[in-house]
């Protein structure tokens, strides 16, 4: 059942079956003629059920809402098409990843561009074969192409009692975004904060460091004040301070733990991600699931890239892969 979490805020539990997240929240914020809700779920039966059942029982019907997406991932977006169907709904998306959610529409590009990454970094020739099939933005990405009202920094959508600001938070993906309720100190977060599980930072063509990102993102958040953070997955946030400490110590631990492993030599991201340490389901690295492999060598990766650009280790590109080495240099980790 939707639950009240905010004056005039709904969520929803959407439920994204075969994944460690294990549910999304999806959010609708009450208007007087319109509302609005913040993200949808994967493209698949279990969430669309959900998440409809959710509306209904809102009195929300297609139709009757607009849609806001804080980043491209599927299962923040893949019901995004299917919503935008009923006749004047305004999508929302900031441009750099509303602009990648309809390119990931071509799977046959997608599938392409995410395996030759793959394989420059190391990943064992099995796990490229088997992304091929369950990756999730292959799997579940939205059903057609979305026309888009792209938002920017500094943006306002008013909903009832709710006067968003649409604020651009990279790092988690390159054009993540959030909005803020100065007036009553609530942040919807999608996931640039989560409360019990930590955010994946990947690698991604357009963001040379995305670990350097999401760490400003971070500090930017944390100068908002919010009082209470509606995050994407999982419990609600009620001191965002004391979690934004939390998840820069963590990356910090991580960087440090990453230079220890490549000490006295040179590896590829596809070689350091089954030593480091991962809560993930599965005892040894063999066990995990196909996608959180992929995801645990892409945060390797992101890690490496910050490392990289703080001049903490050299990236070397020799033939089709990348390695990265030790520099030498000695700094701090953040």
């Amino acid at each position: 059942m939707p639950e009240e979490v905010a004056a005039g805020i709904f969520r929803i539990e959407v439920p994204l079956p075969e994944t460690p997240l294990k549910m999304l929240n999806a959010y609708l914020v009450r208007g007087e003629r319109r509302h609005l809700l913040v993200d949808s779920g994967f493209n698949r039966r279990e969430c669309r059920e959900a998440l409809f059942a959710g509306l209904e029982v809102l009195g929300a019907r297609p139709g009757e809402f607009d849609l806001f997406i804080t980043h491209m991932h599927a299962d923040h977006s893949g019901l995004a098409a299917d919503l935008a169907a009923a006749p004047g709904t305004v999508v929302y998306a900031g441009k750099e990843d509303g602009e990648s959610i309809n390119k990931l529409c071509d799977g046959e590009a997608f599938r392409r561009l995410l395996l030759n990454d793959a394989a420059r970094h190391g990943c064992a020739a099995e796990l490229l074969r088997a992304l091929e099939t369950k990756h999730p933005g292959i799997q579940y990405g939205p059903s057609g192409k979305i026309a888009f009202t792209a938002v920017d920094e500094g943006d306002m959508l008013v909903y009832g009692e709710s006067r968003l600001q649409v604020l651009l938070m990279p790092g988690h993906t390159p054009g993540h975004m959030v909005l803020f309720d100065a007036q009553r100190g609530i942040l919807i977060a999608g996931d640039l904060i989560l409360g019990d599980i930590t955010p994946n930072i990947s690698r991604r063509r357009e963001l040379p460091d995305s670990l350097g990102a999401y760490l400003d993102s971070l500090d930017k958040a944390q100068k908002l004040g919010a009082t209470l953070t509606l995050p994407g997955h999982r419990g609600l946030i009620r001191d965002t301070a004391k979690r934004i400490g939390e998840l820069r110590a963590h990356h910090a631990r991580r960087l440090a733990e990453v230079l220890s492993l490549l000490e006295g030599r040179s590896a590829t991201a596809g070689e350091l991600a089954p030593e480091m340490t991962w809560s993930i389901r599965g005892a040894v690295w063999a066990d995990f699931p196909v996608p959180q492999k992929w995801f645990a060598i892409n945060e390797a990766l992101a890690h490496l890239d910050h490392l990289a650009a703080l001049g903490i280790v050299v990236r070397e590109e020799s033939g089709d892969r990348t390695r990265f080495r030790p520099s030498g240099k000695v700094a701090g980790l953040n």
